[in-house]
């Protein structure tokens, strides 16, 4: 966790009792140090502390006065969240993340001590009106990198020589401004991050955004029973409130949007099938993965289950196999190293072989919270910006978001149809649209 701190200047005062010099005679010195008059009790530190606990904002100066009977012997230390940070009788401080802290006062006098604890609730201040004459649509482009796929290189389309910037002006080109066309994000870690000309307004009770995907519903699942899936390729979303007001999403700005999976994957209404089925039904909240770009092309057909080798953190590795669909090179060309690595949330594997023959695979959906999992006509297309957590999985009070950050969550093969891949074409704010949807 990334934090900064706000520092006065301080001076220490020390005080030596029986100091005398030895020097020729002209003095002696005591034997014993005089024992200490005053001796510290519990009830003898107070500190102010507003009912309901403190509050602080993120980037804002954040400081607590100690009170003491006596300071006499006595050292003051301060814990956040278990971590040590530097402090005295004062504390002055500045939080980079929003959420909720718990702080420790820890006063000592020699061997005695006591501690003292406080909740610190973080978080931001107040947004700007929209403009008049904003867009509920995706003005900017930051950057985009897809995961190996076998869309990659086509949506949107690479040339050679293209660059970083073509290619984030090509994405622009594709979902900014409405313009409905279509990019895929690859397999798991792929991402795009896009801003707007305002601020999307958190509005308490009410869905926020929406995200465009391509997400479908099976026509024949050969399983009667079976709940709502087709193909659903979900992507995880993360947010981020311009605090700093740069401009530019910054690495401590983020937050992801918890979705059913985060909560609980084990309500997934196609959770036990999914088990029955041997997917991986677990969630990884610190998945890593490695694709490795190929020495060259597949020459011919028995060398494409073997064509891009990965490895993750968990201890497994593969291979992303290139199909008959799709020839081009799975690997994003402008990338200039020889791998690629992608880490976030990975969720559990929603691919079902129905048919039991590899003829017809079902994505389910999952219950809400992500991209390209619900159709763009659904209320589970839509994010309410109160779902964002921080690092520790608590709930952040955003205010608005300028920010969105969608990466690819399942890292799945599903037979002939390829890797779980979100595709994207658009995002665009409810309220500059005029268009109340209610919260979960």
């Amino acid at each position: 966790m990334k934090q900064r701190f706000l520092f006065g200047r301080s001076v220490r005062v020390l005080t030596f009792c029986g100091l005398c010099l030895c020097l020729g005679g002209l003095a002696s010195c005591s034997e014993e140090d005089e024992p200490a008059s005053y001796v510290l009790k519990q009830t003898d530190i107070t500190v102010a502390e507003p009912e309901g606990g403190f509050t602080a904002q993120v980037d804002q100066l954040f400081r607590i006065e100690v009170e003491s009977v006596s300071d006499e012997g006595l050292a003051y230390g301060w814990t956040l969240d278990g971590e040590t940070i530097p402090g005295g009788k004062t504390l002055e401080y500045m939080f980079a993340r929003g959420g909720e802290y718990e702080l420790t006062l820890t006063v000592s006098q020699g061997t005695l001590s006591f501690s003292y604890t406080f909740m610190v609730t973080v978080g931001f201040g107040e947004i700007a009106p929209v403009p008049e004459g904003a867009t509920a649509y995706i003005t900017k482009v930051f950057d985009f990198m897809p995961a190996v796929g076998q869309f990659t290189n086509t949506l949107p389309v690479y040339e050679e020589g293209d660059t970083q910037e073509v290619m984030n002006a090509k994405v622009l080109e594709a979902i900014g401004h409405n313009n409905r066309g279509m990019i895929s994000l690859g397999g798991f870690g792929g991402y795009v991050v896009v801003g707007f000309d305002h601020t999307i307004e958190n509005k308490a009770g009410l869905r926020d955004f929406r995200v465009l995907g391509n997400a479908f519903n099976a026509a024949t699942n050969p399983n009667p029973d079976a709940p709502q899936g087709g193909s659903c390729e979900p992507g995880i979303i993360k947010v981020a409130y311009d605090q700093n007001k740069n401009g530019t999403p910054d690495e401590d700005e983020w937050y992801e949007i918890a979705g059913s999976a985060h909560e609980d994957p084990t309500g997934e209404t196609w959770y036990q099938m999914a088990v029955e089925a041997g997917n991986d039904v677990n969630v990884y909240h610190d998945y890593e993965i490695t694709y490795y770009r190929p020495e060259s092309e597949p020459e011919n057909q028995e060398e494409w289950d073997t064509y891009i080798r990965w490895e993750d953190n968990q201890g497994n590795s593969g291979y992303k196999v290139k199909n008959q669909f799709h020839r081009q090179s799975y690997f994003p060309q402008w990338h200039e190293g020889d791998a690629l690595t992608f880490r976030g949330t990975c969720l559990p594997q929603n691919g079902i072989d129905e048919s039991g023959q590899g003829s017809y695979f079902v994505l389910y959906k999952f219950r809400y919270g992500y991209a390209d999992n619900d159709v763009n006509t659904g209320d589970e297309s839509a994010i309410d910006i109160d779902w964002a957590v921080n690092d520790k999985g608590q709930r952040v009070h955003l205010p608005g978001v300028d920010f969105i950050k969608i990466y690819t969550g399942v890292n799945q093969e599903n037979g002939w149809l390829g890797e779980n891949s979100t595709e994207l074409t658009g995002v665009e704010d409810l309220h500059v649209l005029g268009e109340t949807l209610e919260t979960r």
